[in-house]
Formats: C-alpha cells, structure tokens, sequence
C-alpha cells in the first residue's frame, strides 16, 4: 500500500519572516520600537536589523521622528527628549562627559549630526550620538589668525545615492561649512570640509556691508544654508553648496522687529527661502520669489495676531523670542510668557512645551531613526530593559 506524502505544514504566523516583515513595516518610528523587538527572540533580532528591512523601514516613513531639542549656545549643551518613556532619552545618555566636558559654541544640527566648535583647539566636533562617533577636526589656518573669526557653521548629510532617506545618515559622507568674519566686519569667508576626502576646500570670500553678529543657527533651503545677521542694516547670509559661492539677500522693506532674535529664516514653496518676523502686535511670514526675469521681490504671505493665537498679550520684545525652527515640520519655537511654545506655520496650531529647561539659548530639533543596532540604544536598553517588560 502506498503510503500518501503529507503537505508541508505552512509556517506559523509569528515563524515567517516575509510576514513579520510586513507587520514590522507598520510600527511607528520611535526609538523603542525596534528596540523592543529585537529582544524578543533571535528571529525577531534577525528581522529587525537586517540592512534590507531597516532600508524598507525608513523609505516607508519617510520622515524621522522627532526625538528631542539640543539646547544651548556656548558652554555646554543639554538634550531635552519630549518623549514619554520608553522613548525617553536622558540628557546623560545622549551627551556623554567626552562631550559636556568641553567648552564649546553649539553650532548646527541636522541629519542626526550635531556639530561644535572648540576656541581653544581651533577645531570643530561632529558628534553622532546614534553611532557615538566623534569627529574632530581642525580647521584651515586663515581661521586660527586674529583677522578672520569663526562665527558659524552648518553640517548636512552629503549622501548622493538615489532613494535616500535623511535621519540615518550615520555610514554617509557629510560636509560642514565653516563662517567667518574679518575683523573690519566687511568681509565674509566659507570653506567646505568633506568626511569623503578629509580636506577643507579653497577659502570662499565675499566683501560685504558689516556684519557684527552671525551666531544664530542656519536653515538649509535645497542646497543652500541661510543664516540672519546684525549689522548696520540685518541681512541674510546665503551659502550655496552646489555652487560653492557667498550671497548677500536683502530683507523685506520696512520690517519691525525687536531685534535679530525676532527674525528666522524658513522654507518656502517652490525651493524660495522665507522669513518669520516676530514684531510686538503681528507674526508675519514672507517669501522671496523670484520672477521670470530673474529679479526677486519679498512677498508677505501672512500676517497674524500672536496674542489671538496663543492667547498673550504683545510679543516680539526681550523676552518673546524666536529660538528655533524645524524644517521637517515647518514649525517654529516661541519664548512666551507661559514657556515656549511651538508652532506648526501651516495650521498655526501650537502647543506649550512648558517652562522647565528653556532658556534663551538656540533651540535645534534632533531628528533620527534609530536602529535595533544603536550605541546610543543598546546602552539605554541594558539600563532601562527590565522595566518595560
């Protein structure tokens, strides 16, 4: 008698990797997601950080998520996370005392790298708090003499590959452009520095009306970074990467404001930059279009009553102040009377993030996906592990 050859069984649900897959796609991008998963089991751990699946993981979200504010200016940074638990990272494990112990100006942040200048070693630090990689580097010899100041920087993720995804940057190239000011404040400097070749570029220089403060964080519209500065008259800073040229832009005429801490720099439509301008009784938003003959004029786009928005009375003096922006979201963090609020520009939607931490000191949005494999991760998750299970 012939014996029937029985079917295979089909895998359990939980057993097949193709399906956890598709089930793993859909979970929100916040810190402990993967996390979480990968000490479940070791199929789960296999799935989660496979370069294929965590490539899927963030070409379907797109966009990082949010984890927190570095904040500061000279001195030493502190990272508040707004993130409720398990996705809340301390202050303590997102700076490590290899960092808080230097003295340093807090510069840019973007692309999940935060980047510093040191006074006394003439150098800049590229921290990756993910990867826990820091990148020290010393910067051209023009900038150590006492005629040329460094007063600014920008650092973005140089990845050129087709489908790339910002906020896990962490194996790609970056640049970092360096901003100086000659000691007449009549002339501007740039050069570029590639993590590719670890070289500075030829010194970029540009003369200009003068400059006497460039020290507010920059905002990266397309391929150009945009920084706001005190002078005789305020201006905008405009470095082009692609070009690799220094631009002066003219601001809207007529413009009232407290000071340069009112004023901040935005993305537009169309590749355009904007400006928000924080005066005491409006909030207006303009941008900056360029005809078809070439010739650019400012266009107000919106003027709003802050007190009608967030309930306050005048803004726009000492203590109602602009101290950052998200390019991601399109929002902007506001010092109020009652804390700092932030405000989406699109809905014009706010909410109070409180008093607590908040100073006067630049406020940058630290955006990120964190892997299954992260240093900064693994060494949270060993400490905290035991209480969320």
């Amino acid at each position: 008698m012939t014996r029937r050859r029985q079917a295979a069984l089909p895998p359990a649900a939980l057993e097949d990797d193709d399906l956890l897959r598709k089930i793993f796609l859909l979970l929100p991008p916040q810190p402990s997601s993967l996390p979480r998963l990968s000490v479940v089991c070791k199929q789960w751990h296999g799935v989660v950080t496979d370069p294929q699946f965590l490539r899927g993981f963030r070409e379907h979200h797109r966009k990082p998520p949010l984890l927190g504010l570095v904040m500061g200016y000279t001195g030493f940074p502190y990272f508040r996370s707004d993130l409720d638990p398990p996705d809340h990272i301390p202050h303590e494990h997102f700076f490590p005392p290899s960092i808080l112990d230097l003295y340093m100006d807090l510069f840019d942040c973007r692309h999940g790298r935060i980047l510093f200048y040191d006074h006394q070693r003439y150098a800049i630090f590229v921290w990756d708090p993910a990867t826990r990689d820091r990148r020290c580097v010393v910067v051209p010899p023009l900038f150590d003499e006492e005629e040329v100041g460094v007063y600014n920087g920008a650092v973005l993720c140089a990845a050129g590959d087709e489908g790339h995804v910002h906020g896990d940057c962490h194996s790609s190239p970056f640049q970092v452009v360096l901003m100086g000011i000659s000691d007449d404040y009549k002339r501007a400097y740039a050069t570029v520095y590639s993590s590719e070749t670890g070289i500075w570029s030829d010194i970029i220089s540009m003369e200009n009306r003068p400059m006497y403060d460039l020290r507010r964080p920059c905002t990266l519209v397309g391929n150009a970074v945009y920084w706001t500065f005190d002078g005789d008259e305020e201006g905008i800073l405009e470095f082009d990467f692609g070009r690799q040229s220094l631009a002066n832009i003219e601001m809207p005429p007529g413009l009232e404001y407290y000071r340069n801490l009112s004023l901040r720099v935005l993305q537009a439509d169309d590749g355009c930059i904007g400006l928000a301008i924080l005066s005491y009784y409006r909030f207006e938003m303009w941008e900056r279009k360029i005809s078809s003959d070439g010739i650019a004029e400012w266009v107000l786009q919106k003027s709003v009553k802050p007190n009608t928005i967030l309930g306050l009375g005048p803004m726009g003096g000492g203590d109602n102040l602009i101290l950052g922006y998200d390019e991601d979201d399109h929002a902007i963090y506001i010092r109020t009377d009652i804390g700092v609020c932030v405000i989406q520009l699109e809905s014009m939607k706010f909410k109070n993030l409180g008093k607590d931490n908040f100073t006067t000191t630049a406020y940058l949005p630290y955006r990120s996906f964190y892997t299954a494999g992260s240093s900064l991760l693994v060494t949270f998750w060993q400490i905290k592990r035991s209480n969320y299970f």
